[in-house]
């Protein structure tokens, strides 16, 4: 009884504990949202990546949690360079930058999905870039 009793205290504490670092993150958009680039717009949507924690993409900054979207002011804002942090180059490049890139993990998947694999990486068609 009394092990049952501070196994709930603790788990009570961690839950309390757990809860202000919950409240701090937005609701997940619903709907797709447009990931605007310089030449093609992606319909992104939250709940297919729903497997992956925020932080994958929404990386800290600063050391805080930040849940800006990726061309925010101060951010990943140029929209046409080729070079981190350019939005195309944190988009697109295979490896991995100082922070996981959305085709760096597009590759890993179809590497262990291969026929997944024009549908995560290819340009034309893809789920990406569906037009």
């Amino acid at each position: 009884m009394r092990t049952s009793l501070i196994a709930l205290f603790v788990l009570a504490a961690v839950c309390l504990c757990a809860a202000p670092a919950q409240a701090s993150r937005p609701d997940v958009p619903a709907q797709p949202i447009e990931f605007k680039g310089a030449k093609k717009t992606v319909m992104f949507n939250h709940k297919t990546h729903s497997a992956y924690d925020c932080n994958v993409c929404h990386h800290e900054v600063n050391g805080k949690e930040s849940y800006a979207k990726c061309a925010s002011s101060g951010c990943h804002e140029d929209l046409k360079g080729r070079k981190s942090p350019a939005l195309y180059a944190v988009v697109h490049n295979r490896k991995e930058l100082k922070f996981q890139t959305c085709m760096s993990c597009h590759v890993k998947v179809a590497a262990e999905k291969p026929d997944q694999k024009k549908a995560l990486t290819g340009c034309k068609g893809s789920l990406c870039h569906a037009s």
